[in-house]
């Protein structure tokens, strides 16, 4: 069994394939960016101590243009670790919210810190991300999203 499955179970809860909007704002509420997605959150565990967290994502804009990204993790202490493009970690900080701190390895300077809430129906969440440069807040991401399997 997934160490996810059995030592973080409100992220266990994630699995599945997820749909959405990301909308990308200033302070100011200006929209700057805003695109669909569709991600598969995915827990695999090969015993050794390996890969325990991966998510394949799909963006796509109105305009057609698309990208695929894929993020992956570890298990490590009382969260999932990752490195990649990506470097930081996720938690869980009660029975419906996990909090995300992370870098870019291709922005340097700017680190987000994301919360996302998932609904008592387990069929919608809702992710907010703050970003920061150099400790200055320069953006915000909003994402609603709801579980397609």
């Amino acid at each position: 069994m997934s160490v996810i499955k059995t030592k973080m179970p409100l992220l266990a809860r994630h699995e599945g394939t997820w749909a959405g909007t990301y909308r990308f704002i200033t302070p100011q509420m200006k929209l700057l960016d805003q695109y669909d997605f569709r991600i598969n959150v995915k827990f695999p565990d090969d015993g050794k101590g390996g890969l325990t967290y991966r998510q394949e994502s799909f963006y796509t804009w109105a305009d057609g243009r698309t990208r695929e990204l894929a993020f992956e993790g570890v298990y490590a202490g009382n969260g999932v670790v990752f490195t990649g493009r990506i470097a930081g970690s996720i938690k869980e900080l009660d029975d419906r919210t996990l909090y995300t701190h992370f870098w870019f390895d291709d922005q340097p300077g700017v680190d987000v810190c994301e919360a996302i809430q998932l609904a008592a129906n387990n069929k919608d969440r809702a992710r907010t991300w703050h970003w920061f440069k150099d400790g200055k807040l320069f953006q915000l991401t909003l994402v609603d999203e709801r579980r397609l399997a």
